[in-house]
């Protein structure tokens, strides 16, 4: 698009130097092209188009064609356009009037009421038009209708209406029979965010599982004692210790391959023939079979089969250091045996003891938890 409020004539006729002449006197051309003896092309103000047009009629020359190169001509274009003036129009109008209308409600500060009730109440009882919603008798009639509530304020934001409330603490939240909140595993305090009650350790603080963390009371400005709910957000370092025993000297009980089998063939219950490999084996284990020979046959014959497998013993010497890694790895694995979340782990180390030919490897897991839980829940 270009910004010159330019209209370009293309026109076909006699005489055209003493016709441009003539027009000159009353309108500015520029880029003139005699193109053929009786066709030529010139630019001139687009807002001069209109008295070009008027003059090359009255004087019978064949306009060939007009072409305007204008914002001017664009926005007449834009603006002409009678559809989308109307769709403007009523885009406005829609939009203004949809103004004057609540479209949403926000409450905040509740958390025994529920949000939907208050907005359905609010709904029901007062307009959404924002020129005929009273905010005060909002917040008198939901005083009224919600117990719970203590203090309400309502104000409209944009299409908004904000409804902020304050519930009450009823008599048996102040004063009733709540339960300490306890430690629910052993670990150190690393982070507390109290909530409600009175906090009995701080962090840094070692812990066993059953310890109280917070009681369920506070103390007033007029030093009485209130019953509250015990609650708090606490983390602790919890540590997860798995071990494992590494002999230097044990002895292996192992299969030698040797077998004996027997074999007893029963009919209701009654046993009807038995079949037994001699054996002198001195340790041994057994392992049993049962077998069903009725497959084929009309009577229920079943047959347990008795494998008896023989035992030897061997002394077997291991140097720890040559089987270290393994059994640092099986002492791990039996730390994290009771971890429930290992994606927080913070740290895990193990220690060596040397005893008498055993060498005993304990691994702990560090993993920061949240282990507060209340009393009952804790002794269940």
């Amino acid at each position: 698009m270009k910004f010159k409020n330019e209209t370009k004539f293309e026109i076909t006729g006699l005489n055209q130097e003493k016709l441009l002449n003539e027009l000159c006197k009353t309108v500015s051309l520029s880029d003139i092209d005699r193109r053929e003896k009786n066709k030529t092309s010139f630019k001139c103000s687009y807002f001069e188009h209109k008295k070009v047009e008027k003059f090359l009629k009255s004087k019978n020359v064949k306009i060939d064609s007009v072409a305007h190169e204008s914002v001017a001509y664009k926005f007449h274009k834009l603006f002409t356009s009678w559809g989308l003036v109307v769709a403007i129009v009523l885009f406005a109008v829609l939009y203004f009037l949809q103004g004057q209308y609540v479209v949403q409600y926000e409450v905040s500060g509740v958390d025994k009421l529920s949000e939907e009730s208050v907005v359905d109440f609010v709904k029901e009882n007062y307009p959404q038009k924002k020129s005929q919603i009273d905010t005060e008798a909002i917040e008198v009639g939901l005083t009224a209708t919600f117990p719970r509530i203590s203090l309400v304020s309502c104000m409209i934001k944009g299409q908004t209406l904000v409804i902020n409330i304050k519930e009450k603490l009823l008599p048996n939240e102040m004063y009733g029979d709540f339960a300490p909140l306890v430690a629910e595993k052993d670990g150190r305090i690393t982070e507390i965010e109290l909530i409600s009650g009175t906090l009995q350790v701080k962090v840094g603080d070692f812990v066993q599982k059953g310890d109280v963390l917070v009681e369920p009371y506070t103390i007033d400005t007029s030093g009485q004692l209130k019953k509250v709910e015990a609650r708090a957000e606490i983390k602790a370092d919890v540590y997860y210790e798995g071990s494992v025993d590494h002999y230097q000297t044990y002895i292996s009980v192992e299969r030698t391959g040797n077998i004996a089998v027997e074999n007893t063939i029963t009919l209701f219950g009654l046993t009807i023939y038995t079949f037994k490999e001699e054996h002198n084996f001195k340790m041994y284990e057994v392992e049993y079979e049962d077998v069903e020979l009725s497959k084929n046959l009309v009577f229920p014959f079943k047959m347990k089969k008795t494998y008896i497998y023989e035992l030897s013993e061997r002394v077997v010497e291991s140097n720890f250091e040559d089987v270290r890694e393994e059994y640092i790895a099986m002492a791990r694995e039996s730390a994290l045996k009771n971890c429930e979340n290992t994606d927080n782990i913070k740290d895990e180390y193990y220690t060596l003891r040397h005893l008498s030919g055993v060498t005993i490897v304990n691994y702990c897991v560090v993993i920061e938890e949240e282990i507060q839980t209340y009393e009952s829940e804790a002794v269940g």
